[in-house]
C-alpha cells in the first residue's frame, strides 16, 4: 500500500532538499587562511608548539571536515588575542596596580576568592612540574589551566598567586563551566 503525503509536507521536503545546510557555510577565503597560518605559527613560536592547538587549515576539524570561513575567522581572533600583551587591571584604591600575574588576597591555601572549590582540580597543589601537568593537554597547576588559556589571558602560572589570579580572570570571563569538575 502506498502512503500519500499531504501537499504541505511535500512542499517542505522539496524546499529542504533545494537548500542544503552546507550552502550557508562559505569555504575559508585565501586571505583568512593566510592570516590564520601566520598567527598560528607566531603563537607556536612564542609560546610553544602545543599552545595553539589544532591547525584547522592544515589538519581540518575533528572528523576530517574543512573549516568554514566563519570558523577560521573565529579561530584567528583567538590566536590574535593570544599575541596581544596582557592588559594590567585598573589601579587599586591604595595606588598599587594589580595584574593577572600579581598577588591576590585570599592566599594560596584558600585559593582564589570567588572561584568555586570545584575549580581546584589538583586540590591545593600549585606545582607546574611534570607530576601535576596533564601530558596530553599541557594543563597545569592547582586549577589545571591550559597553556593556551594562560596565554590568552596573559597569566603567569609560575606562582601560586599568579594561578589564583588567572583562575579569577577565567571565572569572571567564562564562569564555572571552564572547569570540567564544575559542570563544564
Amino acid at each position: 500500500m502506498k502512503r500519500v503525503l499531504p501537499t504541505a509536507t511535500i512542499a517542505v521536503l522539496s524546499t529542504a532538499a533545494a537548500v542544503p545546510a552546507v550552502a550557508a557555510a562559505q569555504p575559508t577565503t585565501r586571505a583568512h587562511a593566510h592570516a590564520y597560518e601566520r598567527a598560528y605559527h607566531k603563537v607556536a613560536h612564542e609560546f610553544g608548539a602545543r599552545v595553539p592547538g589544532r591547525n584547522i587549515i592544515r589538519d581540518g576539524l575533528p572528523g576530517g571536515r574543512r573549516p568554514s570561513d566563519e570558523q577560521t575567522v573565529a579561530s584567528l581572533t583567538v590566536l590574535q588575542r593570544m599575541l596581544q600583551p596582557a592588559v594590567p587591571a585598573a589601579p587599586s584604591p591604595s595606588g598599587a596596580a594589580a595584574t593577572v600575574s600579581g598577588a591576590v588576597s585570599g592566599g594560596s591555601a584558600a585559593g582564589a576568592s570567588g572561584v568555586p572549590a570545584c575549580a581546584s582540580e589538583s586540590g591545593t597543589n600549585y606545582s607546574t612540574g611534570p607530576s601535576n601537568t596533564n601530558p596530553s593537554s599541557g594543563a597545569t597547576g592547582r586549577y589545571q589551566i591550559l597553556p593556551s588559556t594562560a596565554a590568552a589571558y596573559g597569566c603567569n602560572l609560575a606562582t601560586a598567586a599568579g594561578q589564583d589570579a588567572c583562575a579569577q580572570v577565567i571565572y569572571a570571563n567564562q564562569g564555572a563551566s571552564a572547569w570540567v569538575g564544575c559542570g563544564g
